[in-house]
């Protein structure tokens, strides 16, 4: 998608009685246009006319206005304002939001922190807290695609129920039978289905905690969904096997530049357990050299904000000093797609690797166990990068504390599910000396 936009900043011109124009402590305006519509907003600082560098539309250096403000901080300002009118203009293009100067000049405040929330209106429904709560949260807790898509999906579910909800109305009746609209109606599985109504608590309590939700029912509300506990979860984690992944990393794709690429990049993350936002940003420096030359990955990692430190395995290493010389735009350490086009070439690399071995998937709809049997290959995503990473390095007897340090798991249980995965593997290998 590309974007089209006009940023500038100018004084303001206005005349005085005399119809001469002022040229003294004048507004400094920012002018943006975009889509054929135009926010033309003082940004709140004055300055003389002389003072004013038209070419590089700031103050000029060394100068205060006319009650002290330095030019350093109203430049400032100025990149600020920016900053958060082409991220605005991007983050709601990249939504398909409808985008008015209003929009753009709310969400601006907010981000100045000029206004902490927008004004609270009785009249509101939760389905408009809803979007207040995507608005709001998406920059403050820096929420992946992911989340942001999620969250957008609950708000089509809960306004396909009702569409002007009342927090009054959410009480433990509508929840179960919420549950069984997303169920019934909307085909979702009992996975799925826990995973919203987590999202949607999380929602309700942001609502009440700023004052927007009195009614506390969905507190005491509790929904158990058969099929999603953790010993329940185990048979549907799909991930790669050492000589798997061993015969996937050397595979030759000839003069196919894409697939090689989205290969190298799959067992890049196989081997180091980066998620694909984490790889997605990954950037040439991030990658570093301790005192000893040992190299290795220091992040912040886009989903949790934890800081993470990974040292790069020989795979891993001869992966990076593959594409490390390549030339790439924002300094990135590897060309990595959209997740819709890395999900879609990443099948055709299984489909040509020939991962067409059977995997069934268990799934519940309420009571109903329903199980479903797929080829390897319709079950490779982004996603199973990091289990093969977990349960390769169980396998191999790194300790589970040393892997979480690796992965960012701050929960010893979701690492137990995967020791019970490597535990049966075990068992199932060992077995075979029974059957020479």
């Amino acid at each position: 998608m590309i974007l089209k936009y006009n940023i500038k900043f100018r004084l303001e011109q206005r005349k005085d009685k005399n119809g001469n124009y002022i040229i003294d402590n004048v507004n400094i305006l920012v002018d943006f246009t975009f889509n054929s519509q135009r926010i033309k907003t003082p940004i709140g600082y004055r300055i003389n006319s002389f003072q004013w560098d038209n070419e590089k539309q700031q103050v000029k250096r060394n100068n205060f206005n006319d009650i002290g403000i330095s030019a350093n901080m109203i430049n400032q300002r100025i990149n600020e304002i920016k900053t958060h009118l082409i991220n605005i203009y991007t983050d709601l293009s990249n939504l398909d939001a409808e985008i008015t100067p209003k929009t753009m000049l709310n969400e601006l405040k907010y981000r100045l922190n000029e206004i902490k929330d927008i004004t609270h209106n009785s009249q509101q429904n939760a389905i408009e807290y809803l979007q207040l709560f995507i608005d709001s949260e998406k920059q403050a807790k820096n929420w992946s695609e992911s989340t942001i898509k999620k969250m957008n999906t609950i708000k089509k579910h809960l306004a396909g129920y009702n569409s002007n909800l009342q927090f009054k109305d959410i009480t433990t009746t509508f929840l179960q039978s919420y549950i069984d609209y997303q169920r019934e109606t909307l085909n979702l599985n009992n996975t799925t289905n826990f995973k919203y109504m987590r999202l949607l608590v999380w929602f309700m309590n942001w609502a009440t905690k700023k004052g927007y939700n009195t009614n506390l029912e969905y507190k005491t509300f509790e929904y158990k969904f058969k099929g999603v506990t953790t010993g329940d979860y185990q048979k549907n984690i799909v991930f790669l096997s050492w000589d798997e992944l061993q015969y996937l990393n050397h595979i030759d794709y000839l003069n196919n530049k894409r697939l090689e690429q989205i290969k190298d990049i799959y067992c890049f993350c196989c081997f180091t357990s980066l998620r694909y936002s984490d790889v997605a940003h990954l950037k040439k420096n991030d990658i570093k050299t301790d005192n000893n030359g040992n190299q290795y990955i220091e992040i912040l990692t886009v989903k949790t904000d934890d800081k993470l430190s990974i040292e790069l395995n020989k795979y891993a290493l001869a992966i990076w000093n593959k594409h490390k010389d390549i030339d790439l735009k924002n300094n990135r350490a590897f060309p990595v797609p959209s997740n819709q086009k890395y999900n879609s070439y990443l099948k055709e690399v299984a489909i040509f690797a020939g991962f067409t071995n059977k995997e069934t998937v268990i799934e519940f709809s309420g009571n109903q166990r329903i199980e479903k049997t797929f080829e390897k290959w319709e079950l490779i995503t982004t996603h199973t990068a990091r289990k093969t990473f977990i349960i390769n390095a169980l396998y191999l007897g790194i300790q589970p504390d040393i892997i979480r340090s690796w992965t960012g798991h701050k929960d010893h249980k979701t690492m137990e599910l995967y020791t019970k995965i490597v535990s049966t593997q075990k068992r199932i290998s060992m077995n075979k000396f029974n059957e020479i």
